[in-house]
């Protein structure tokens, strides 16, 4: 596994002859899967593409085909006469390349590269683990829990002297985390499991909110940065930890968490709705898994012209997707025509199949329909590229809704 996603061979993988046979008269393809690491049929997924670091271009002609990678039995080489069988079939070490990786090939020769929501997400699966790990926790009470630490939220339930506003974050005690109100409901046993699961993973950081004897800002101080003597983050003065300095009246000071600061912009951006989209997809996916990437814009003469919200690849095609929390791509007909027309334009640049507009909404606005069933008349009459363009409404609520968009007022409803 490659630090970008994609999967090498480490060895030249072993020439065999499938029974009946022969390597001096015959010829054949061979087919190798790699499980949950499938390959879309792209026109860039061949030659170099596919060889790995140390492997040998030119020993046999290979390409994507079937979800995998598929390459000619025998040697394109020199081949010497009187060779082994080992030495006449290839043994190529070959590479799965991630989907990022694919996605900035197809797009040559323009540029691909993690938007700041991508970055965001890569930081919040690293802390996870996995993409799915971070779908279900949108897709769970943990992530309303989460939420509580925006600025400005409200906060029932909690005590008051449970929680606070400082200037850079909200931190809060286990008490308010305890009585925030939940559904479904996670009892205290539940709640603090993942409150230390979360802190073990670095998604929480526990610490203590401390002032300071020469300023009145009190800020919060990690676990790992805390000492008897330590220097306010405002002023520099240096304090004793002592019960002056915290924030409650209490004899001794209280373990209070703070939320990553890359998580917290993950959540106050609506990460949710496109983090609730691919998993719905994912597991509507039949055979291998897909592949899955985060939002990333592509670039022209150097500056983004679209930015896409996610990224699917399957065995046999290329999806993007947007995603809205709202049920229009824009306020009035012509924002809707343009942001259409980017999304257009991104499937374009990199030969995707499918668009997928998501909305947590029950449905798309008229106009936004309209709108996409014209620019797709119009393409397909002209004899121009136009993805299929699929609507995923209900995001996140429990009957979601995928179909086909059709340039006619009918479409095909699946529903889970």
């Amino acid at each position: 596994m490659l630090p970008d996603g994609s999967l090498e061979a480490a060895l030249g993988l072993p020439a065999e002859v499938p029974p009946g046979l022969d390597a001096a008269r015959d010829k054949w393809q061979v087919l190798l899967v790699a499980s949950d690491h499938p390959l879309p049929p792209h026109r860039t997924l061949t030659g170099d593409a596919l060889h790995a670091q140390q492997g040998n271009v030119w020993e046999t002609f290979v390409r994507a085909a079937d979800g995998g990678i598929t390459y000619s039995s025998h040697r394109f080489d020199f081949v010497p006469r009187g060779a082994s069988l080992a030495g006449t079939l290839a043994a190529p070490r070959l590479r799965w390349p991630s989907l990022p990786a694919v996605l900035a090939m197809a797009a040559k020769p323009h540029r691909v590269q993690p938007s700041a929501a991508g970055k965001r997400t890569a930081v919040a699966e690293r802390l996870l683990g996995s993409r799915t790990t971070l779908e279900d926790l949108a897709a769970g009470p943990g992530w309303d829990l989460l939420q509580t630490f925006l600025p400005g939220q409200q906060h029932p339930g909690q005590p008051e002297d449970g929680w606070w506003s400082l200037k850079t974050s909200v931190v809060m005690t286990f008490r308010a985390l305890a009585a925030t109100p939940l559904a479904p409901e996670w009892d205290i046993s539940q709640r603090r499991a993942q409150v230390d699961e979360w802190a073990r993973q670095g998604l929480l950081r526990r610490g203590l909110a401390l002032g300071c004897q020469e300023c009145p800002a009190f800020e919060f101080y990690p676990l790992e940065e805390i000492t008897q003597q330590y220097r306010c983050r405002r002023c520099g003065a240096g304090n004793d930890l002592a019960q002056a300095r915290w924030k409650t009246g209490t004899s001794e000071p209280e373990w209070t968490y703070e939320l990553h600061p890359a998580v917290a912009e993950l959540i106050d951006n609506n990460a949710d709705v496109p983090l609730q989209a691919t998993r719905y997809l994912r597991r509507q996916a039949r055979g291998m898994r897909p592949l899955m990437a985060a939002e990333f814009e592509i670039l022209r003469n150097g500056e983004p012209f679209v930015e896409i919200d996610f990224a699917l690849a399957h065995a046999d095609e290329i999806w993007l997707g947007e995603a809205k929390k709202t049920n229009a791509l824009g306020d009035v007909h012509r924002d809707i025509k343009r942001e259409l027309c980017k999304l257009l334009d991104g499937c374009r640049a990199v030969a995707a199949h499918r668009l997928v507009l998501a909305t947590a909404a029950p449905a798309w606005n008229t106009a936004t329909l309209t709108v996409a069933r014209r620019e797709l008349h119009g393409l397909r009459t002209a004899g121009k590229y136009a993805p299929d363009v699929y609507l995923l409404t209900a995001v996140g609520s429990s009957a979601p809704a995928f179909e086909l968009l059709t340039p006619t007022q009918d479409a095909t409803p699946v529903r889970q």
